[in-house]
C-alpha cells in the first residue's frame, strides 16, 4: 500500500513536515485524508487569529514526489 506524507505548508515557505507518513490505498483516499485534516486544523488556526490564505496541506510519496497541493483558499472562506 502506499505512503502519504502530510506537510503543512505556511506562506510557501515555512513547512511542518510529516516524517512518519500514512498508507492509504490511492491518491484519492489520501485527497480525501488531507480534507479531512484540513478541516480540523481550520478551526485551530483562526482560533489564534492565523489567516487560513496562507496555508496549504501538500502530500508527498514515499518517493518524495509532490502528489497534491490543498490551499486552504480554496477550500475555506477566510
Amino acid at each position: 500500500m502506499p505512503r502519504f506524507f502530510f506537510h503543512i505548508r505556511f506562506d510557501h515557505h515555512t513547512q511542518s513536515r510529516d516524517e512518519l507518513g500514512l498508507d492509504f490505498p490511492d491518491v484519492e483516499t489520501a485527497r480525501a485524508e488531507a480534507v479531512r485534516a484540513a478541516k480540523d486544523l481550520r478551526d485551530g488556526f483562526a482560533a489564534q487569529g492565523r489567516d487560513l490564505q496562507d496555508y496549504a496541506i501538500e502530500v508527498e510519496n514515499a518517493s518524495g514526489e509532490l502528489v497534491f497541493r490543498l490551499p486552504f483558499s480554496e477550500m475555506f472562506d477566510a
